[in-house]
């Protein structure tokens, strides 16, 4: 789609006069670029009409900064004139005279501006980025205007503004609707109004961190990953707000404006990626380690050393999380030099202060060898770096249902496997270039040091509170009331999100840094998606859900059928049974009868069984002998191997290819052959002998030549039916040794018949008896004695 025909469709009709421009600055472009014809004119494009273009840009990008300031500043007053009016409803206890639909109306109708706000500055500046590149291909010979724009929107940065703010202050007031309205989520707990909530949170009583997460040890939880494009990142925002109020951390409550907090993962693995490739191969226990901590470095910020342990020895999974506070002077000891005395020590003394259990302190103590032994055992070192920022949602007090956005997502190399030219120092547990208290230290990256995410990650951690287990990965499934949990389902299976099972940011970071490396056994499957655009259309969206629901329904009604027909022939065989008719010993001699009938049938003697070629399951009963289908279900046609586009690997063909040019290499030998020994038969001993043997070759030469293309041919079918049978065919080598066997001893005995002649008519003196004597046996096994 043009960009012209999509900013018509998705212009906000209120705010129609304050977009971009586009028409009129790509008028000024084309009306002097182009001639009658068509084609370019370049030099018809001069410096007035270069200035005239650079200040009609200019003029737009005042206008958009211009009315996209004025209108967060207005959405700001309106929030908090709101903000107002809730805290004068608490404070007067009159909830019964206030018009909660009005304040509803007035509420969602702020969130909804706050999502046109965004989706308005987006769609500008990729008109401005869109209109700057035309500029730059039609009017090459002049400079381009890109780097005059990103100087301009340094001055007024439209584009980059933090709409966290808004967001948390209109979380707050949907707080304070459920609670006095008692709508909108399927939580119950008590909830504050604004004001309390801001007290509260300057009071320190909010304790969550960003690196907060919940102990998986008994699967209580279960997770869902999504991927979300940046254009769909406020529409998705704003949906969850509905519904859940934003997780404010304790490390924003000094700021008025919350911002969502920024988040470092430092990730662990070694020089041969032995932690991602047990991770993503899906081993029976698969570690994993990493540093976290949120905001800048140079703060002083909580660090936290998170070790994971995934056990898939046993039937149910299970997990085991060690998590560990660190101040930053215990990391580098910590993790490079392996000393882990200090801080164990100082750990131990300050919860026995705090007057905590023998127990505790010895879990403790476990916990801290257990992290250095994995460190010490697979040499592990920072890797990967990834930084985020976080959106949180959630109930405080209320874990059963928890998601977060992390939004903005940069992968880091932070290794130094390559001990020439590392990335890290070696003797330092981080990257001190990147850590410093300066102003966009990401700018002294290198090219190949980072990754940008290009989408954002959604992960919704639902809380099993039925007692049972919760849906294998194929789809949600809500563990409340089909009411309160709906909204969840129609985000999950709508064209904003796309749900990436398993995905994980350290094996991301891990395949995009290092995907040319041949020490990563395997890539993650998702990686190909990240080539296309997840957006969707609506309605593609809903004709999608529609067809796997549909399929759902299908394959639900199959198994009821089979279950029923189960189940009645289970109670025909209980009625066979109440009415005394045992059938068990006439079953069963009539199916070992029948089953020694057919076995007998199938016996045959195989003198040499890799001749036949069959298939490897000959002599196995075939699923029609061993299965016999329930009523409604019919055989299909088509096997579910041969269903579906053929995908045969590149190699399969080459190898079928190279035997048959080895066959025809073969017969050109013998062809060669062939003919010298017919071209020289008046020279040899025995004429007779020498043409034969002419013959023999020549059909060995013909047997090559037909067995070559009858086996390719027959291979080449194998593989298009995708048949399970063996494509190894020794006849033909063994005919063709056997041939050349035979040939060379009818030689051998001929020849040696005319030796034996021609020596006895010679006149000479005796032999050495030793002589005689293997002379002797050779004319016995020839037959020629009587020479």
């Amino acid at each position: 789609m043009l960009f012209g025909v999509k900013l018509a469709n998705e212009i906000y009709p209120p705010w129609s006069d304050n977009y971009i421009n586009y028409e009129k600055l790509k008028k000024l472009l084309k009306e002097n670029a182009l001639d009658s014809h068509g084609s370019k004119k370049s030099s018809k494009w001069s410096d007035a009409d270069e200035s005239q273009f650079v200040k009609a840009l200019d003029a737009e990008l005042e206008k958009v900064y211009t009315f996209q300031t004025s209108q967060y500043e207005d959405l700001n007053k309106r929030i908090e004139a709101l903000q107002g009016k809730a805290d004068e409803i608490t404070q007067s206890q009159k909830k019964d005279s206030v018009e909660w639909p009005k304040f509803h109306q007035n509420v969602e109708n702020v969130l909804a501006e706050a999502h046109e706000l965004d989706h308005f500055a987006r769609l500008n500046f990729t008109g401005f980025q869109k209109i700057v590149k035309k500029h730059d291909r039609l009017h090459p010979h002049y400079n381009s205007v890109k780097a005059l724009l990103s100087i301009r929107l340094k001055d007024l940065p439209f584009h980059s503004e933090d709409y966290s703010p808004l967001l948390h202050k209109i979380s707050f007031l949907f707080q304070f609707l459920r609670e006095n309205m008692q709508t909108g989520s399927h939580m119950g707990s008590k909830s504050m109004t604004p004001s309390q909530s801001g007290s509260l949170m300057n009071a320190g009583v909010s304790n969550a961190t960003p690196g907060s997460y919940v102990n998986a040890d008994n699967l209580d939880y279960q997770s869902f990953k999504f991927w979300v494009h940046p254009d769909n990142l406020m529409e998705v925002k704003t949906t969850i707000l509905r519904h859940l109020p934003v997780l404010v951390y304790s490390n924003e409550a000094e700021s008025k404006d919350s911002v969502d907090p920024i988040v470092t993962s430092l990730y662990f693995d070694n020089g041969s990626f032995e932690l991602y490739n047990m991770k993503l191969l899906k081993s029976n226990t698969s570690p994993s380690l990493r540093l976290r901590w949120s905001g800048n470095l140079a703060d002083k910020p909580d660090i936290f050393l998170e070790k994971r342990t995934v056990d898939k020895s046993n039937e149910e999974e299970s997990s085991h999380d060690i998590r560990l506070k660190l101040k930053e002077k215990y990391v580098n000891d910590f993790v490079v030099k392996g000393d882990v005395e200090q801080f164990k020590q100082k750990t131990l003394n300050k919860f026995r202060e705090m007057g905590s259990s023998d127990q505790v302190l010895k879990g403790i103590e476990d916990d801290v060898d257990q992290v250095a032994a994995l460190i010490k055992e697979y040499e592990l070192q920072p890797a990967v770096r990834s930084v985020y920022t976080r959106t949180a949602f959630q109930i405080p007090g209320d874990d059963r249902v928890r998601i977060t956005i992390d939004s903005d997502i940069l992968f880091i190399r932070e290794d130094a496997f390559d001990e020439m030219r590392p990335i890290r120092n070696p003797q330092e547990w981080h990257r001190k270039d990147i850590d410093q208290n300066i102003d966009n230290p990401y700018s002294l990256l290198r090219k190949n040091e980072f990754v940008k995410f290009p989408y954002s990650v959604m992960e919704i951690r639902i809380k099993n509170t039925s007692g049972k287990k919760l849906s294998d990965g194929k789809g949600i499934s809500i563990p409340f009331s089909r009411k309160n949990g709906k909204w969840i389902e129609e985000l999950t299976t709508s064209h904003l999100v796309k749900e990436v099972p398993n995905f994980s940011k350290f094996i991301q970071g891990i395949a995009s840094l290092f995907i040319e490396d041949d020490r990563l056994d395997v890539l993650p499957f998702w990686l190909p998606d990240l080539e296309d655009d997840i957006r969707k259309k609506p309605g593609d969206a809903i004709a999608e859900e529609e067809r796997k629901k549909k399929h759902q329904t299908d394959l639900q009604s199959r198994l009821r059928r089979i279950e029923d027909s189960t189940k009645s022939k289970g109670e025909v065989q209980l009625e066979r049974e109440w009415n005394g008719i045992d059938d068990d010993d006439q079953e069963s001699s009539d199916g070992e009868h029948q089953t020694a009938v057919r076995h007998r049938a199938k016996q045959h003697v195989d003198i040499i069984p890799f001749l036949t070629g069959g298939s490897k399951l000959a002599n196995v009963d075939s699923e029609d002998e061993e299965v016999e289908l329930p009523p409604g279900v019919v055989k299909p046609k088509t096997l579910l191997k041969q269903a579906g586009s053929m995908k045969v690997e590149t190699k399969v063909w080459l190898a079928n290819e190279r035997t048959f040019n080895r066959w025809l290499s073969v017969c050109s030998l013998f062809s060669a052959l062939t003919f010298s020994i017919y071209s020289s038969v008046k020279k040899a001993a025995n004429e007779e002998l020498a043409t034969q043997l002419a013959y023999v070759y020549f059909a060995l030469t013909l047997f090559c030549l037909g067995w070559g293309y009858f086996i390719y041919n027959k291979r080449l079918s194998l593989i298009k039916a995708r048949d399970g049978k063996h494509l190894d065919a020794p006849l033909g080598p063994l005919v063709v040794a056997t041939g050349v066997l035979v040939a060379i001893t009818i030689n051998f005995i001929v020849g040696f018949k005319s030796a034996a002649e021609r020596l006895n008519t010679l006149d000479e003196q005796p032999l050495h008896p030793l002589i005689q004597w293997v002379l002797n046996t050779v004319y016995h096994y020839v037959g020629a004695e009587g020479y």
